[in-house]
């Protein structure tokens, strides 16, 4: 990936980075002393998302607003973030980023970090034209993946409640919008990137397609003339926007997913104010995560749960496409219909 697309390397390593940094400002901004009407603000809009009648994290509902509770704290980063995207890191910055950070204990930097070198094994892949048999190759570094029982999430679907039922849920994503899109934004690139090369039938079509996702990307996080940013809002996810990843290797699929859901998990214990051990939490969520048996979820289930919010919501197709949400919008209206494979 660094010898052929040396500017994706660039864009997924600040996305290391800039994980690391969101992480920190959520915890700056909590042990603000200047925080505390957001600290209620915050408390007050989780419970009226939980009282909601529709209640559910993936939606399509209201409640995204860009203007979160820390707002004066996110307006001071996000530029910050924004230039930190542009910047070139090696890779020993990176794979040290999270662990020299300090805002989540050391199994939590581990999980990560062995998630990071797994998407970008399976990028490699695909990338790689010596690799004849890419099927294979993505099962081999599957298995080499998962051989580390401690360090490695599930490669099964894990039970939604994980991310939308425990204690805290929503943190995160309702406190700070703009930080939490900005890291959703970059894993859309990890996961259009992979959609983009599994579709190739050339290396023309390779060069084209990453060129397409990468500017995208930086239309999501970096616009040109003015414009507003145009983050998702929801936790990019394969079936919605790799589904050709998701249906030629699920397993692999559901790690990245798992680690998305775990980083938002992550997100969440760090943005509320009420979390009386923070550490302990994270570690605890880590746990439920890297368990092999427990907290699993039938595929049709998981399907309909990522699924729920929309394509748009979670940051557009791979290729672009949509300009605006296809939820509650009848069949014959949406010009994209794509075809969930349901095995």
């Amino acid at each position: 990936m660094e010898a052929r697309f040396p500017a994706l390397a660039q864009y997924l390593n600040a996305s290391e980075v800039l994980q690391a940094a969101v992480y920190d400002e959520v915890v700056v901004s909590n042990e603000s002393t200047e925080s505390q009407f957001g600290k209620v603000l915050l408390r007050d809009e989780i419970v009226e998302l939980a009282e909601a009648e529709f209640s559910h994290y993936h939606t399509s509902t209201n409640h995204m607003a860009m203007l979160g509770p820390f707002r004066v704290f996110e307006s001071r980063a996000t530029p910050g973030l924004q230039s930190m995207i542009r910047d070139e890191f090696a890779d020993d910055e990176v794979a040290n980023v999270l662990e020299a950070n300090g805002s989540i204990p050391p199994s939590a930097v581990a999980v990560l970090e062995r998630g990071r070198l797994f998407g970008i094994t399976l990028l490699d892949i695909y990338l790689d034209n010596n690799v004849i048999d890419k099927h294979t190759a993505v099962e081999e570094a599957l298995t080499e993946y998962l051989s580390e029982d401690s360090l490695s999430v599930a490669a099964l679907p894990k039970s939604p409640d994980l991310l939308s039922e425990h204690p805290y849920a929503y943190a995160f994503r309702v406190g700070f919008p703009q930080l939490s899109g900005l890291t959703w934004a970059s894993q859309w690139l990890q996961i259009a990137a992979l959609e983009a090369t599994i579709l190739a039938a050339s290396d023309a079509e390779v060069e084209s397609g990453i060129a397409a996702v990468i500017g995208l990307y930086q239309e999501k996080v970096a616009p040109t003339h003015g414009s507003l940013m145009s983050l998702p809002t929801d936790i990019p996810t394969m079936p919605a926007i790799a589904p050709n990843v998701y249906s030629f290797h699920p397993g692999a699929a559901y790690v990245l997913d798992n680690i998305s859901v775990l980083k938002v998990v992550i997100g969440d214990l760090l943005a509320h104010p009420d979390v009386p051990d923070r550490q302990a939490a994270i570690e605890s969520a880590v746990a439920s995560f890297t368990d092999k048996t427990n907290h699993l979820d039938q595929e049709m289930r998981y399907l309909e749960f990522v699924l729920r919010g929309g394509i748009f919501n979670q940051g557009g197709p791979a290729l672009g496409g949509l300009t605006q949400s296809e939820r509650n919008r009848g069949r014959s209206a949406t010009p994209h219909v794509s075809n969930y494979p349901m095995r």
